[in-house]
């Protein structure tokens, strides 16, 4: 592991350096001052002195000093970061010029925003940030979500090879008995997979109803830890592709002990299929965000990309009385920029391929139904049924922005799934 240890000096700075030492396999470690033109020879003494007092056996140190001209610093940093293949950056969560508050540095919160690498922001109590503290990974809180994103940061916990005290907290919206125990019965399965019969380190579990990040802050005080280890982003703010989680931006600002935040290295699948008739919910759910549409299962058949048990883009295939009529294929606006759209249509097409299909395009998306063996046909080729729909353009759809297309039964057949 190669870490990037910002310093302007401060305590929160010093503090970095000292954590340092405590991660597992590091085996470099880079000091940088982002400088304005004050690297005096001072400063310069000051990053050897640093340098020599974080080296060991077996961990190298140097110092860089980089010119931050028209940057923030925090894009400096992200910039060294990138060229340097750094995995790890260890940021105070105040600066030299902190106003002793609550929530975090503009440096650290630029970081946290918008940094693509694991981040361990260095954040302590008063009277703490010294040496009257403990061990770094003495009593790890792990809040998780129990996806997918939840394992990749337990197979990294499981890789550093800690003899600590672990807690996993996951946090519900429930009150359900039922559901909590099966919940705890979860996140015994995840204690499982980190320990797999290794008793060097003691792990609880937790399952709380309440505020995410209130209950977070309140189990990390109350039992004392001395970090929380958390995931960058939560399943849905993967899929939202979100620069940052909602919960892991609010445990990181307040939080009063260490907080490592884990960029997750993985790849969701993505399912396209169609839905049973006891998940048309989810699909009028998702058309909330277009014209209200609602499914009728008399009538419609639904397909759906799904990204594990989530459903991100839908299309509909509505059997009229003299033809079949493509429409509602919705992605909302927070899911776009991954091709599920492509997902949903696949299993439609897949499903309905002996089909005549039917359906009105608006003007840039007739090239992408094209992909699928759409063509353009004159409005009065429509079934009078499906024509009829669009009435109120009297005639004039091309005015409307809108284009008639046919998908005969012959036409190719899509690919299947992959993984986003």
């Amino acid at each position: 592991m190669r870490i990037l240890i910002p310093t302007d000096f401060s305590d929160y700075a010093e503090a970095s350096l000292r954590m340092a030492q405590e991660i597992p396999y590091v085996r470099e470690a880079v000091i940088l001052y982002v400088s304005d033109g004050d690297a005096s020879p001072g400063i310069q003494k000051q990053l050897q002195d640093d340098c020599r007092a974080l080296a060991s056996s077996t961990l190298s140190a140097r110092y860089m000093i980089v010119e931050r001209e028209k940057r923030t610093i925090g894009e400096t940093v992200r910039s060294v970061a990138e060229a340097e293949r750094i995995d790890t950056i260890i940021v105070g969560a105040r600066g030299r010029g902190r106003v002793e508050r609550y929530f975090l540095g503009s440096v650290s919160s630029d970081l946290l925003r918008s940094v693509s690498r694991d981040l361990l922001i260095m954040q302590y109590p008063r009277g703490r940030i010294q040496n009257n503290r403990p061990g770094l990974f003495e009593n790890i809180l792990v809040p998780i979500e129990l996806s997918r994103i939840s394992y990749e940061i337990l197979s990294f916990i499981k890789s550093l090879g800690l003899q600590d005290q672990i807690t996993l907290l996951h946090v519900t919206d429930t009150n359900d008995p039922i559901q909590i125990r099966k919940l705890r019965d979860r996140l015994k399965d995840a204690a499982d997979y980190i320990s797999s019969r290794n008793e060097r380190f003691s792990i609880s579990v937790l399952v709380l109803s309440g505020d995410r990040i209130e209950t977070i802050l309140s189990v990390a005080e109350t039992l004392q830890m001395t970090m929380i280890l958390i995931s960058r982003f939560g399943h849905i703010d993967y899929l939202k592709t979100a620069t940052i989680g909602t919960t892991v931006a609010g445990v990181a600002a307040r939080a009063g002990v260490p907080v490592y935040i884990r960029y997750p290295k993985i790849n969701l699948p993505v399912v396209g299929r169609e839905l049973s008739l006891d998940e048309f919910h989810l699909a009028e759910e998702l058309w909330k965000g277009y014209h209200q549409q609602t499914g009728d299962p008399a009538i419609d058949l639904i397909f759906g990309a799904f990204v594990e048990d989530t459903l991100v883009s839908v299309a509909r295939c509505r059997r009229h009385p003299d033809g079949y009529e493509v429409d509602s294929v919705f992605t909302p606006e927070w899911f776009r920029g991954k091709g599920f759209a492509r997902y949903a249509m696949d299993a439609l097409i897949r499903s309905c391929s002996n089909l005549p299909l039917f359906m009105h395009s608006t003007q840039e998306l007739v090239e992408w139904y094209r992909s699928y063996g759409f063509v353009p046909i004159p409005e009065d080729k429509l079934p009078p049924t499906i024509r009829k729909r669009y009435d109120f353009a009297m005639g004039n759809l091309e005015g409307s922005g809108v284009v008639p297309m046919e998908r005969k039964p012959d036409s190719p057949r899509p690919s299947e799934n992959q993984t986003v």
